[in-house]
């Protein structure tokens, strides 16, 4: 953006990295006729988002659209409305679909896969295709709260687009990419110098092992051959890594058993693992098992690929 506070806005809305539990479902077809399945908003959003489409098209030097992210689902087709809409500037096309994204980011939409992602999918299909490198960036960002196989084939060649396109297609492509992803994004994860990038391939990498049963380990080494030889080392003390995840991701899985014994085990071996203490009450109820469970999640996507695992006996 040449406009400093729109960008400084972006960049902070575009930040960190999101755990969400990702469900490995098949994505259903795009349909033609539009499915009525989002909610309703209140008398005072409705007034509220009434005003978006003028917010968008004026000066967004400092616009704040946090409150429509706040809505969570409600808010999601009036951004799709603004996000799809040609005539509105490029700086606000960017602008709506970073707010979508955390607007689905808030409504844990990737959980839920049904009808109402064809709407999504559609629209993030067409921002993915923009000319404008602004958009690309951003319609990858919202794309990374939509798990949707349809969206891979306008990820992959933003791989190789401008540095800050690209990693938000890479993160993308760990929530809707599978096996044919694992090897483009583990050779950017050898050849970047910096290590924020290298750090979201591997989120990326960990995110398709974890939510959807990728076996990255399994891929580095059939096709270790296509790495160079001076990365040989580096691949297979990477490849280690993740089949010690292999085992991790079952364990993850069995957290969520419905026999409490299973689940006292999983986290007492996760413990044993990894040295982390996290607060799991295998005969808690659900919904403080589910915490337990998010919070074992979020480690194993973020801290633990920060540090070297504690050495084993």
């Amino acid at each position: 953006m040449k406009n400093h506070g729109a960008l400084w806005l972006a960049v902070s809305l575009l930040s960190g990295c999101s755990v969400e539990k990702l469900p490995s479902t098949h994505p259903t077809p795009l349909s033609a006729k539009p499915v009525p399945l989002f909610p309703k908003p209140t008398e005072l959003q409705s007034s509220q988002l009434a005003h978006l489409d003028t917010l968008l098209r004026g000066s967004i030097t400092n616009l704040n659209l946090s409150w429509v992210a706040d809505m969570g689902i409600v808010a999601v087709p009036a951004c799709l409305r603004e996000a799809s809409d040609g005539t509105v500037p490029v700086e606000g096309r960017d602008l709506i679909l970073i707010v979508l994204g955390n607007a689905l980011k808030k409504a844990g939409f990737r959980e839920h896969l049904d009808a109402r992602n064809n709407p999504v999918v559609l629209v993030l299909l067409q921002a993915l295709g923009d000319r404008d490198p602004r958009v690309q960036r951003s319609a990858a960002f919202a794309a990374r709260y939509v798990d949707d196989a349809r969206l891979v084939p306008a990820l992959r060649p933003l791989l190789v687009a401008r540095n800050f396109v690209q990693e938000q297609a890479v993160l993308a492509l760990g929530t809707s990419g599978r096996e044919a992803e694992v090897l483009p994004i583990a050779k950017l994860f050898f050849e970047t110098t910096s290590g924020k990038f290298r750090y979201s391939c591997l989120y990326s990498l960990a995110t398709m092992c974890l939510q959807h049963g990728v076996d990255v380990a399994s891929v580095l080494q059939q096709n270790a051959r296509n790495f160079g030889e001076k990365d040989l080392p580096n691949v297979e003390s990477v490849r280690g890594r993740f089949v010690e995840f292999n085992t991790i991701t079952a364990l993850v899985a069995e957290l969520s058993s419905n026999i409490a014994s299973r689940r006292r085990e999983a986290d007492e071996r996760l413990r044993k693992l990894t040295g982390k203490q996290v607060a799991f009450d295998s005969a808690g109820d659900e919904m403080a098992r589910a915490r337990g469970v998010e919070e074992w999640r979020n480690y194993f996507l973020k801290d633990y690929w920060l540090v070297p695992p504690p050495t084993k006996s």
